[in-house]
Order: structure tokens, then sequence, then C-alpha cells
């Protein structure tokens, strides 16, 4: 051996991975993505495997289990780095099975433009005076087409003690005619459904 090279060191081990999920001890592919939680951070034109994967346990869920599969939507709304089409899937999964527990996580959305959509989608399904109070609620924080899109949900959910602000925004001259004419024709529906 010669004194100016000295043996190399033995290569450390390198450190293994123990997945929580059994199924990942037979697999060398890595561990296994929560689709409840990967289907919040879809991304329009991606893979949907994941979100194929919760549709499925949603829509196959019988009555009785609709409270269960409510949790876990609502703990993917909560997941970190949600995407706007993460939103629109939950929104669409939350209105098969979502109650009045859905309201406080979905009322927040609703008054934001980019969010409002998908609340709407979901609470629009959603029995309840809870619900209809969230679209009342945010009548004042939004302008344009997105008011005009929750005054359309008003109507659709024929909430009469929205009546007072409806006839409000149909006369006022400061909003614009897509907001005045959305209050018109909700005010109508709501008066058909009296008849």
């Amino acid at each position: 051996m010669n004194a100016e090279n000295p043996p190399a060191a033995p290569a450390a081990k390198p450190k293994k991975f123990v997945s929580a999920n059994p199924a990942d001890r037979y697999s060398n592919a890595g561990p296994s993505l929560d689709p409840w939680e990967e289907c919040a951070r879809l991304e329009y034109g991606a893979d949907r495997s994941y979100a194929w994967t919760v549709r499925e346990q949603v829509i196959a869920t019988p009555p009785d289990g609709r409270a269960r599969m409510e949790e876990k939507l609502l703990k993917s709304l909560a997941t970190s780095g949600r995407t706007a089409a993460g939103l629109a899937f939950l929104g669409q999964m939350l209105a098969m099975v979502a109650s009045a527990k859905s309201v406080p996580a979905l009322a927040p959305l609703l008054s934001d433009a980019k969010t409002t959509e998908s609340a709407r989608y979901a609470l629009e399904r959603i029995a309840g005076p809870e619900a209809d109070a969230a679209f009342r609620d945010a009548l004042g924080a939004l302008t344009g087409t997105a008011k005009a899109g929750l005054i359309g949900s008003i109507g659709v959910r024929g909430d009469a003690a929205a009546r007072p602000a409806l006839t409000a925004l149909k006369d006022a001259a400061t909003e614009p005619a897509i907001v005045r004419e959305a209050a018109t024709r909700a005010l109508a529906r709501l008066a058909n459904a009296q008849t």
C-alpha cells in the first residue's frame, strides 16, 4: 500500500425510505401519492388519473357514506398548493355529497372573482339556509360578471330573503347593466316560484 494514497472509505449505505403504505414495501417505484391531495393540485391539460380515482370513489359512495366523502373532500380543499383546476374539480365533487357542514369552507371562496364559480357550483346544491346566507353575504364583495353569476345562483336557489337586496341591485344606477339585468331575472324567477 502506498502511504500517499490511503484506501478509500467504504461507501455510505443509502438510507432506506419506509412508506406508510404497505403496498409500497414491495415496489421500487417509490411512495404512493395520496389521490385526495393530488386532485387538489390538478393542472388543466395534465394527468387526471388522481382525479378519476377520487371521482369514482365519490360516485360509488352510498348515501350513508356521503359524510365521510365530504370530510375527505374538505380536507383536500384545504391542501396547500391547491390550483384553479383542483378547486373546480373539488367543487364538482362536493356538489354531489356536500351538506351544510361544507358552507364555512366554501363561503369565503364566493367573495373572490377567481374562485367564486367553483364555490357557487357546490353551494347551489347544498340545501338549507346556511348556503343561502353565504350567497347573500358575498353580494357586496363582487362586481361585474362575478356578481351577476352570484345573483343567478340566488335565483336558482329561490332565496326569497334576498329579494330586498336584489331589488336594490336592480334599481342601482351605479351597478353595471349585467348586474341589474341579473337581479331583474332573479326577481322574476322568485316571483314565478311563488305562483
